[in-house]
């Protein structure tokens, strides 16, 4: 078990804010502050704090639960900074990357062929792998390593989509912002 099972059962348990941030990128700030209210609220020293732990001592001990939700309102206001300081920092790396392209451009004068190369061969590739298992039936030998390749292809093609388009929370805090800035 992981941090982010744990983080997935406390979203199921009505733990939002403790859950987002347990559940997100391992070693951030705002998962380890969770992890850390967590143990004080299990009473529990942060050095003996397990995923397993953790998921033992609400099953065994129902009030801990209680406690965590009592915890979760009481440090509401800084959790959520945690969660939008992690989204800032999610859009600032695609703005990067936006950013690396541009700069290519400038200084070579060149398009960067090898990143339309790629998204196009992910998007026909996912595209063509969804028709394929549409319209065939996969054998039952194949099913798991077509299922990897499938979500691989989803996951790239959800990161091509991003990257070219952008998100709709994406491209709504950036109309925000370029709106306060006129």
């Amino acid at each position: 078990m992981d941090w982010k099972e744990v983080g997935l059962q406390f979203v199921k348990k009505g733990l939002p804010l403790l859950g987002g941030l347990i559940g997100g990128p391992a070693g951030n700030l705002g998962a380890q502050a969770a992890i850390s209210l967590v143990s004080s609220a299990l009473g529990k020293g942060e050095a003996e704090i397990t995923p397993e732990s953790v998921v033992k001592t609400i099953s065994v001990n129902p009030e801990s639960l209680v406690e965590l939700r009592k915890l979760e309102m009481q440090h509401k206001e800084r959790l959520q900074e945690f969660l939008l300081e992690e989204r800032k920092l999610e859009l600032q790396d695609v703005a990067n990357a936006r950013q690396r392209s541009t700069e290519v451009v400038k200084a070579t004068g060149k398009i960067d062929y090898f990143q339309y190369g790629l998204a196009t061969v992910i998007t026909v590739g996912f595209f063509s792998l969804t028709a394929l298992m549409y319209f065939k039936p996969i054998p039952e030998a194949s099913l798991g390593p077509i299922n990897q390749l499938f979500g691989a292809l989803v996951l790239g093609f959800g990161s091509v989509i991003g990257y070219f388009f952008g998100s709709s929370k994406g491209s709504s805090d950036k109309n925000k912002l370029f709106s306060n800035t006129k």
